[in-house]
């Protein structure tokens, strides 16, 4: 049989969702190709999209069969069948550009060590989507001997504290460089798991959220918990964009904490409340240089 995909998003990060249907299908002895309407004969299409802003493709040959299609950017009730989604996925769809850190040239593999999430925020799909917390893999199952790992967990830390702790041993016996990218929760850092989020290798930041002024102080407490144990990881910080003047004021609390600030303009998940001009705006005040334009001046000189 022949399997055709379809990475809505693009190809410049990995679907992993695309992956687990690659590694399934080539293990039960189907060929899996990239879609190409003008060269692809498909017996099924599989076409996956993340975002409910990337524009739909659009081009599928008449021809050809409906595709299958899943992805928070189509429906988050869709799920892949236990065997896909349990099964080891396949990174060697993307090309190596797409999977090498360029900084220092290492292949990455992608996972999730947990799936769902203990927390309501309204902006966020993930209770919705995966449910509450519970762990899903283990790192050595992620990495398939890869030296850095970028783990897509939406709340590691609110996992039972002896998978926690045991997956962080595991991390630094292994060596394997890891990144949350979804960022960690600031609030669920304590003493123990500082020390061993600490002991850790780090592809290049500690990430958390400070996404309402409520979390100030639980960043603030969490990244000097870290650095109390030596810690000489890099710490980053996602800022959501509503209201500006929040937002500046978040923005300087986190050069405070001499940590990288990136701000990301509020987008409901209908996709119907676009980012304002403003909040792009803001958002090029921020990131541009790490936040390093906010120390010499504020949003309003900016924009001047």
């Amino acid at each position: 049989m022949k399997i055709a995909l379809v990475d809505v998003d693009g190809h410049n990060f990995p679907n992993l969702a695309l992956c687990k249907i690659a590694g399934f299908y080539k293990r039960e002895g189907h060929s899996v190709e990239w879609y190409s309407p003008l060269f692809s004969d498909p017996d099924m299409i599989f076409a996956s999209k993340v975002f409910t802003f990337t524009p739909d493709y659009a081009d599928y040959a008449a021809k050809h069969p409906e595709p299958i299609k899943g992805g928070t950017g189509y429906d988050p009730k869709v799920r892949l069948p236990d065997e896909i989604e349990n099964g080891k996925p396949d990174f060697t769809i993307y090309p190596e550009s797409v999977m090498r850190n360029h900084r220092t040239g290492n292949l990455q593999a992608y996972g999730f060590l947990t799936r769902g999430c203990i927390r309501h925020c309204p902006w966020c799909i993930v209770p919705e989507k995966e449910g509450y917390i519970k762990p899903v893999s283990t790192i050595e199952e992620i990495a398939q001997d890869r030296k850095e790992v970028v783990l897509m967990d939406n709340n590691f830390l609110a996992a039972p504290a002896d998978f926690v702790s045991d997956q962080l041993e595991r991390i630094r016996r292994s060596g394997i460089a890891i990144d949350f990218n979804q960022a960690l929760d600031a609030r669920l850092v304590n003493p123990e798991n500082a020390a061993a989020l600490a002991a850790c290798k780090w592809i290049r930041f500690i990430r958390f959220s400070c996404d309402t002024a409520a979390m100030i102080e639980p960043c603030r407490r969490a990244i000097s918990m870290i650095r109390q144990h030596n810690a000489k990881q890099e710490f980053f910080v996602y800022l959501l964009i509503r209201e500006i003047e929040d937002a500046e004021m978040r923005l300087h609390e986190v050069l405070k904490m001499n940590a990288t600030p990136f701000a990301q303009p509020y987008r409901d998940f209908s996709g119907n409340a676009e980012p304002t001009a403003e909040q792009k705006r803001f958002a090029a005040f921020t990131n541009v240089k790490g936040g390093r334009i906010a120390l010499k001046m504020k949003f309003t000189d900016y924009k001047k």
